[in-house]
């Protein structure tokens, strides 16, 4: 069995390799054989280093489709032959053992691919729509980063809450967002926000890279809006803004995040954006972290 990963931090040619010993599911946790796994923003931040908690040698990966080879002695509502998914640690490998309660089963008309293309992605955007931005019928929600599959997905579930979504993004992302029925696209190359939205938003997301941007923010949200931001913080302003940074929470749960979003893409409801599906192989997940340090729109898969 092999691992991909590496032994020192860089671009994407520091993958190789890693053999990787037989694991051994505690009374609680599952033993999945990988099907697929999606490769994130975050995944890419570790390679370079700038994850400070991550120790070498590294075999990254958080989100992944498998199928149960062995359960636990604990373990008495899922059995082996079941496809599940789940947001754990070092997905990057031909087997993965994690605790049996992050597992959600997958519905069975959806591929491992799409599947996993919503994990971290939906994880985040439901919990910011639901919790974050706590979005309520007939708003007006401005979502900043929109292109991102993050915002593509809040895109989508703010419209099924009934909210008025106006998109922000380069002009790459237009033709995507059009189809998701968002009430205004701002393309931010050519127009200013700022000047074009000020003061409209009852909620603003900012799920760009890291929240930059604050001020604006604070300009395109109405007296009294919510701002929820991959930002810690906003900067000094008089209005009155109920601002939440976008976290990791069990306030929801992954698992229960995943359930819902499942049935969604499952019943057509929800859709998610593949750029490109490789193989489970080293070239495929050097490759993989090639395209995510290139501009791209959708999620990029690693797949058997």
């Amino acid at each position: 069995m092999l691992a991909y990963g590496y032994q020192k931090f860089g671009g994407p040619t520091v993958f190789e390799e890693l053999p990787q010993s037989q694991l051994i599911p505690t009374d609680n946790q599952l033993l999945i054989k990988t099907l697929a796994v999606n490769l994130t923003e975050e995944d890419r931040l570790e390679r370079l280093g700038t994850i400070q908690s991550v120790a070498l040698p590294h075999i990254p990966g958080h989100d992944v489709i498998g199928k149960i080879i062995q359960v636990g002695a604990a373990v008495t509502d899922l059995d082996v032959g079941t496809v599940v998914a789940a947001r754990t640690n070092h997905t990057y490998a031909d087997q993965v053992c994690l605790d049996s309660d992050l597992a959600v089963t997958m519905p069975t008309n959806l591929d491992p691919v799409t599947a996993v293309s919503l994990v971290t992605p939906g994880i985040v955007a439901y919990k910011t729509v639901r919790y974050f931005a706590d979005i309520q019928a007939d708003q007006t929600v401005i979502v900043k980063g929109a292109g991102s599959p993050v915002g593509l997905l809040i895109i989508q579930l703010a419209k099924r809450l009934g909210a008025h979504v106006i998109a922000i993004a380069s002009d790459r992302y237009a033709n995507l967002i059009a189809t998701l029925g968002v009430d205004q696209f701002v393309d931010y190359q050519h127009q200013n926000p700022v000047h074009v939205l000020a003061d409209r938003g009852d909620v603003v997301i900012n799920v760009a890279i890291d929240g930059v941007g604050g001020k604006n923010d604070l300009a395109m949200a109405k007296f009294d809006a919510t701002i929820a931001s991959f930002a810690r913080h906003l900067p000094a302003t008089s209005k009155s803004i109920r601002f939440q940074a976008i976290q990791p929470t069990e306030v929801i749960s992954d698992q229960a995040a995943l359930q819902l979003l499942f049935k969604l893409l499952d019943t057509g409801q929800l859709t998610t954006t593949i750029n490109e599906q490789l193989p489970f192989n080293l070239t495929g997940f050097i490759q993989g972290h090639q395209r995510l340090d290139e501009p791209h729109v959708g999620q990029v898969v690693v797949a058997r």
